[in-house]
């Protein structure tokens, strides 16, 4: 199973990998078919032996476009088969797909040809460069599954390294202080020399480390991003650096033991206070390649939510003009179609919900956010009664009320995440990188998103009252909604409290 879902981005990865490393043809006099031909490309070649060179490539050029337009059927067909297990892949899939088709590739390929073809040859250099553009921001889209991948699982190996070093630090105190207090300093030189092996061994660790993660961008998924921007990143994150302090720590620490072993006591002491500087730089320096691999991922998820929302919500509105529409026929007039046409409104609401089961995925695989995953919840309780009340043809004001309920929340959480985005610029870096992990949405933003959680159980409980009639609500339906109702009351308050003792840190 691991093999499956793994496969479509990797497919995809060496379909366009191919059609990229074809590459500028025109800049090759005498290209060449490297597959071995089959019989009825030998007799096509045959016939080819007296074209013009600008024909041979603009032959070549088209076998490329059908390689591409293979690729899209890939990207769909994928798409399809990762829907149910791999939600997140197949969306990545078709998104590519959805982008190629944005940029009128295939339509490009068909101008160059027909360029090639009139042998406009500075005409088709243009074209193919801009073409070589697009198709390597495609590639890029698919590698961003990867890159968020990667981000993981470096985070999870700087916290490791940090943890090694912590203790390190501990140990070489502890050393220092009993090397001033008049310990033995043949004893002393002993430990001494161990902190040193393990200070060089964590130095060799990273090291390998950095050369496996460098030769890995150069092969498979590393092919379209290249070397250059692998080795770009390792070098922002400042991975030498640390190596460099760790190295350079191990070095004092050799040379304290070497004068513990001359009981040079208060050498020592010097060179243990160097080589605590240099591992307190060091550890300095991982939490700052923390801090930034979180705030990339931050970056990403309120990038990735917003996209979303706002797809949500062009969906929703679609779903209210249509539930007000059809609201505005009279009910002696209304027919069977009129069912029909609610029934396929709740279907499109089913799949706004699916949307939402997405967004609120995302937030719980983060794990800082409170109070905006209770909004998310809350609203897919909305959708689910839209769709319920649809396919059973409802289409009043409850109906209408509750949908303009998710389009309110759904236009807010837009706005805080657009906001989250625009503080991310201008933020300062968290003084604690390595103790917490920086909340996606900060206190005051959760803050206006539990007021609006309040609020719009205040507007539905105003509304709900004015259908009472007398001192308490007698229909089941009503007397339901009011119940559901005081259990968002309930997880409201309980979400304030979550906030308030920090959960979200």
């Amino acid at each position: 199973m691991v093999v499956r879902t793994r496969l479509p981005v990797a497919a995809c990865l060496c379909w366009l990998t191919i059609v990229l490393s074809a590459g500028p043809l025109l800049a090759q006099p005498n290209p060449q078919q490297p597959e071995e031909p089959n019989a009825k490309q030998k007799d096509q070649a045959s016939d080819q032996d007296e074209s013009s060179p600008t024909d041979r490539l603009a032959l070549e050029e088209q076998r490329i476009a059908e390689r591409f337009q293979h690729l899209q059927q890939v990207l769909l067909r994928m798409a399809e088969l990762t829907a149910a297990t791999d939600p997140r892949r197949a969306a990545l899939l078709k998104k590519a797909f959805q982008q190629s088709e944005e940029q009128f590739i295939n339509k490009q390929f068909e101008m160059l040809v027909s360029t090639l073809k009139k042998d406009r040859l500075a005409d088709a250099v243009e074209r193919q460069t801009d073409l070589d553009r697009d198709l390597r921001a495609l590639l890029k889209l698919l590698l961003s599954e990867n890159r968020a991948r990667r981000i993981e699982a470096e985070k999870a190996r700087i916290r490791r390294y940090l943890k090694i070093l912590n203790r390190i630090i501990k140990q070489q105190k502890d050393v220092q202080g009993r090397t001033a207090g008049g310990g033995n300093p043949k004893g002393l030189s002993g430990e001494q020399g161990r902190l040193a092996k393990k200070t060089g061994e964590l130095a060799k660790d990273i090291k390998q480390n950095e050369e496996e993660e460098g030769e890995g961008k150069g092969k498979g998924e590393g092919e379209g991003q290249g070397q250059g921007q692998g080795q770009g990143e390792q070098q922002e994150q400042g991975q030498n650096p640390v190596r460099k302090r760790l190295e350079a720590a191990q070095q004092r620490m050799k040379e304290a033991q070497e004068k513990l072993d001359k009981t040079q006591r208060e050498g020592a002491v010097d060179k243990q206070e160097e080589a605590i500087r240099e591992l307190e730089q060091a550890k300095a320096e991982l939490e700052e390649i923390l801090r930034q691999l979180r705030e990339e991922e931050i970056e990403r998820i309120l990038a990735m939510l917003e996209a979303r929302f706002h797809k949500m919500l062009q969906l929703q509105r679609v779903v209210y003009e249509g539930t007000v529409r059809l609201d505005k026929v009279p009910k002696p007039q209304r027919s069977h179609s009129h069912e029909i046409e609610a029934r396929r409104l709740s279907s499109k609401e089913t799949k706004i919900l699916v949307e939402a089961d997405k967004a609120l995925l995302l937030l719980r695989e983060d794990g800082t956010a409170v109070a905006f995953p209770e909004a998310v919840e809350q609203m897919r309780e909305d959708m689910q009664q839209v769709v319920l009340r649809l396919a059973r043809a409802k289409v009043g004001q409850i109906t209408q009320a509750i949908e303009e309920d998710i389009i309110a929340a759904l236009e807010e959480m837009i706005e805080a995440l657009k906001k989250a985005q625009k503080d991310m610029k201008g933020k300062k870096p968290c003084p604690c990188a390595c103790k917490c992990k920086p909340p996606l949405i900060d206190t005051l933003a959760e803050l206006k998103m539990i007021r609006a959680l309040q609020m719009r159980v205040n507007r539905r409980t105003q509304r709900y009252s004015k259908l009472i009639e007398g001192e308490q609500a007698e229909s089941a339906e009503l007397i339901d909604a009011l119940q559901r109702l005081a259990e968002r009351e309930q997880r409201i308050h309980r979400v304030t409290q979550d906030l308030e003792m920090g959960r979200n840190k």
